[in-house]
């Protein structure tokens, strides 16, 4: 992959008075880690171009007026909650030679191979979506595979540590963390059924209810008996 590149301006508006850069197609930054935190601001449509291309395990280079480049990695990402519109992106420093923690995304591959949905004995459930790895930044992979074909039965799983982690590179996430497995079909019950177990459940408590007042008629009677003696 060629090497990113972003060009940034130097910021000076903090809090309430960056909805104003927002408005104007201009998203607020922050560089921070290996030093002091830096205040930038991008371009929306630059930032949203290089946000999909990178992700956040690709290292960019990021560029401050045309000057300074330095070696960073996306950490975080806020949005408006209703638009979905860029608020603010932090940006981490990073030293090229140095291992670095960061969350890798968990892809399944071969679904449809999987022996233990064979016949329809079930579907293939993901339960972990990324984990963690220990990587220098240019050994960090964009994804992590977990190929399904393992899974035989239902009470077979694909764990963290079954993953195919790098060279180099060490998972730090739990390697007992479940990422997939097979999970057996919903039981469905037709209308048929319903009706019938329907029926049966309306005969039991009429039958409940016949011996109900029998019983209190039987209990009147001998009463009325008992008075009329």
């Amino acid at each position: 992959m060629a090497e990113v590149k972003l060009e940034t301006q130097s910021r000076s508006t903090f809090g309430k008075k960056n909805n104003s850069l927002r408005k104007s197609g201009i998203v607020p930054v922050n560089m921070y880690g290996l030093g002091e935190s830096i205040s930038l601001q991008v371009e929306e449509d630059l930032l949203y171009k290089t946000l999909k291309e990178v992700g956040f395990t690709t290292p960019l280079k990021i560029s401050i007026e045309g000057k300074e480049e330095t070696y960073t990695l996306v950490r975080n990402i806020s949005r408006h909650p209703v638009t979905d519109k860029l608020l603010h992106v932090d940006f981490l420093r990073v030293d090229m030679e140095k291992a670095i923690e960061v969350q890798v995304p968990v892809t399944l591959i071969n679904q449809d191979d999987a022996p233990g949905t064979r016949g329809g004995a079930g579907v293939v459930t993901q339960g972990t979506y990324e984990v963690t790895i220990l990587a220098k930044p240019l050994e960090i992979p964009s994804a992590l595979e977990a190929d399904c074909s393992i899974l035989i039965d239902l009470e077979t799983y694909f764990l963290a540590k079954d993953l195919n982690i790098p060279e180099g590179a060490e998972l730090t996430s739990d390697p007992e963390s479940q990422i997939a497995w097979i999970q057996p079909p919903r039981v469905q019950v037709t209308e048929e059924e319903m009706a019938a177990l329907s029926g049966d459940a309306e005969e039991g408590e009429d039958g409940e209810g016949d011996e109900s007042s029998d019983g209190d008629a039987t209990e009147s009677s001998e009463e009325q008996g008992s008075e009329e003696q």
